[in-house]
């Protein structure tokens, strides 16, 4: 089986198609990317990329492994979680996964309720707006997801719970201009800078429809945003900055508000998000079930 390391430098490299792309991607030079894809080739026995200039894409035999390498990878995520396991023979261990905009909308409220009840638990929280939760919540990678989950396909052994749909809000530094017209538009928003977690690509199709689903709208928006990053602490903090916009719940810009430094923008129209939660069906672990019925009663 491939290495860790070589494995994601091909599904990686496969994604981007580009070796700088790739390298930056993984954290590591091109040359040891390149290494990586080598070793990867030379264990599989045949050339898995074409090596051009600012375009390395597959080659036929590699299009053919690239379903194989997906499935070693998930393969090899829940060999870890079981050897984790099994290491830890503890389940008061949850694990949660969720997007940038749950931590503090569900996920904090949820595990004060479960602590209050049961203050042994342990919680390992994964935030990644480019989760695939139901490949991981099925490989035992995490126990919890919590995000969006609409455009996600039904899956026979998962149980979903659905939120109330919530708006998106977006922010800015008091002495920001948006500000003093009023009610703005989210053309206007998107006139200026913009920091936000990754916009995947069902999120960008919905902002490109409240734009007015022009082509014009859709090449804005493939741009967005112009800082991306899945850490609110770091987004929060370019709110110093009086030029950035910044994209979030209400929850995650509430201590700037309060302080005086920051303050909402009023927009229309408003961007909803859907809001699930989901676990493997039949689960029978008391911290899970313990965590989720916190979850539940945030719905009540």
């Amino acid at each position: 089986m491939l290495g860790e390391n070589p494995l994601s430098a091909v599904l990686i490299l496969a994604e981007t198609g580009n070796f700088q792309d790739a390298a930056r991607r993984m954290g590591v030079s091109n040359a040891s990317l390149s290494r990586y894809v080598a070793m990867a080739e030379a264990q599989v026995g045949f050339t898995l990329f074409h090596r051009k200039r600012g375009n390395s894409g597959l080659t036929r035999k590699g299009a053919e492994f690239l379903p194989v390498a997906r499935k070693l990878q998930t393969e090899m995520h829940a060999c870890d979680r079981q050897i984790a396991h099994i290491r830890e023979n503890n389940r008061q261990i949850v694990h949660i996964g969720c997007g940038p905009l749950t931590p503090r909308t569900l996920i904090k409220p949820a595990l004060r309720k479960a602590l209050q009840i049961s203050p042994e638990l342990r919680f390992r929280i994964a935030v990644d707006a480019r989760q695939a939760p139901i490949e991981m919540l099925e490989s035992n990678e995490i126990d919890i997801y919590v995000g969006d989950l609409t455009h996600t396909p039904e899956a026979e052994n998962i149980e979903l719970m659905m939120f109330e749909k919530r708006a998106v809000v977006f922010a800015a530094h008091v002495s920001h201009p948006l500000h003093k017209a009023g009610g703005v538009t989210l053309n206007e928003v998107f006139s200026h800078p913009f920091a936000s977690p990754h916009l995947h690509k069902h999120w960008r199709a919905a902002v490109t429809q409240a734009l007015g689903g022009t082509e014009e709208a859709a090449e804005r928006v493939r741009v967005l945003p112009q800082v991306e990053s899945d850490d609110y602490a770091f987004l929060t903090s370019l709110l110093e900055d009086d030029r950035l916009v910044v994209g979030g719940m209400p929850e995650t810009f509430a201590e700037l508000v309060a302080a005086g430094s920051v303050k909402l923008i009023e927009t229309r129209p408003q961007i909803t998000w859907n809001i699930c939660a989901a676990r493997k069906a039949g689960q029978e672990h008391q911290a899970i079930d313990l965590v989720w019925q916190q979850l539940r009663s945030l719905t009540e």
